[in-house]
């Protein structure tokens, strides 16, 4: 149809006449089909062929198509990713891995789950994410649920954080004992890491003067940027927040945070999953080696 003789056919295809003619002979007896009209000594298609040869185009461009996929996918340059975290994450340290990986590969489709922990752990058991990223249980060694595996994202002491200017500012490291009466921002007190600071002033018998209550660590961040009081923020947070008028600093006795990284069971890291998987742990060393309190097992 390309060449419109079978001598054009034979060169393109580098086979001989005879058998250009012979594999045509075989296809219109296999179809049952007349394909070309001979009566004049030239191959002129008939409208069947006709019908035939768009159809056959179509399934060749499929063809293609199918082996430019997969060459991207080898590439990690196509396809979708769709990921779970807890707002922790999601409302700065995720997003900046997103640009980065955007950079490299433009073509992917990224979804960006936010939800509370419970609900991520649930996306990940259903099979309906990549992977998630959530709050180890409340003195929890692993997760409880079933249908996903986790592993430990990264494991670190929370930062005390304070206006530029505060009187603890300048301290290279705060005890309880100096937060007495201080106006505190927390968070609510269905979170793990609200319940693991408040047991530690109670052990410690300091009293805060608690100003507000809310769910989110960036917008406890943002309060304390506006010297609305004083509180604990992780890592990935202050990291954010370190142009925005605060001074994060090291608090012992150390309140640690677990974060877990969550794969569906029965359902492997694609190559693209894989390389995503790999800039976010590079990124979290680069977020966390801006903090040299922090412990190097982090």
């Amino acid at each position: 149809m390309v060449a419109r003789s079978t001598i054009g056919a034979a060169e393109l295809l580098n086979l001989s006449q005879p058998a250009v003619s012979r594999l045509l002979s075989q296809l219109e007896a296999s179809l049952k089909l007349t394909l070309f009209d001979r009566s004049s000594g030239r191959l002129v298609p008939t409208p069947e062929a006709l019908l035939l040869y768009a159809e056959v185009e179509r399934t060749f461009v499929s063809v293609d198509r199918i082996r430019d996929m997969a060459r991207d996918i080898r590439a990690a340059d196509a396809g979708s990713l769709n990921i779970g975290s807890f707002p922790l994450l999601a409302l700065g340290f995720l997003p900046g891995v997103i640009r980065q990986f955007n950079e490299i590969h433009p073509r992917i489709r990224i979804t960006l789950h936010v939800q509370m922990s419970p609900k991520v752990e649930e996306w990940a058991a259903a099979q309906q994410i990549d992977f998630g990223f959530a709050e180890f249980p409340y003195q929890a060694k692993v997760f409880d649920r079933s249908g996903f595996e986790a592993e430990e994202f990264c494991r670190v002491p929370y930062l005390l954080a304070v206006p530029r200017g505060h009187r603890l500012a300048a301290r290279k490291i705060a005890r309880p004992a100096d937060l007495a009466g201080e106006r505190f921002i927390s968070l609510t007190t269905n979170t793990v890491g609200r319940l693991l600071v408040d047991q530690m002033f109670e052990r410690e018998g300091v009293t805060r003067d608690m100003v507000v209550d809310c769910q989110v660590m960036a917008v406890v961040a943002n309060l304390i940027s506006q010297a609305v009081g004083i509180g604990f923020l992780d890592p990935f947070t202050a990291a954010d927040y370190a142009d925005r008028n605060i001074v994060s600093l090291r608090f012992e006795p150390a309140v640690e945070m677990r974060i877990g990284m969550l794969h569906p069971t029965h359902r492997p890291l694609t190559r693209i999953a894989s390389e995503f998987a790999g800039l976010l742990r590079s990124s979290k060393r680069k977020v966390l080696s801006n903090f040299p309190s922090l412990p190097k097992s982090a």
